[in-house]
């Protein structure tokens, strides 16, 4: 009886698992799909966490430069002034004799004590 029923529907019994074959593949490749896709949007989110976090570096370096260029302008720029200073206040001296007197070594040592105690952290005079 089987037998007979196999010979008769064979052909729909052919079709019913080709379509459970092919839907068991579509499934797969489905499932597939999402993994894949689930990865790739991950990968693309760290990839652009990583460009914004090394834009910020970029940012911050540059920002970084260009404040110690500034400060290095600055320095050199009052260093420029002192130097202006010097020639002008020995030019402005020249003629004068009580210019050319030594300074006492009493005073000498009270004005670098002040100066000291201006500039905390100096360990030293200034040596010109």
């Amino acid at each position: 009886m089987i037998s007979a029923l196999v010979r008769r529907y064979w052909l729909h019994l052919l079709v019913v698992m080709l379509i459970g074959v092919l839907a068991f593949f579509v499934n797969r490749y489905r499932d597939n799909a999402i993994t894949y896709k689930d990865q790739r949007d991950k990968a693309v989110v760290r990839a652009d966490t990583s460009e914004a976090i090394t834009n910020n570096v970029i940012t911050a370096m540059n920002l970084i430069r260009d404040i110690s260029q500034a400060t290095q302008n600055a320095k050199n720029e009052l260093a420029q002034k002192g130097e202006t200073r010097i020639v002008y206040i020995r030019q402005a001296l020249q003629g004068d004799p009580c210019a050319n007197q030594l300074v006492p070594a009493a005073a000498a040592d009270s004005l670098r004590e002040y100066a000291d105690s201006l500039r905390p952290g100096s360990g030293g005079t200034d040596k010109r």
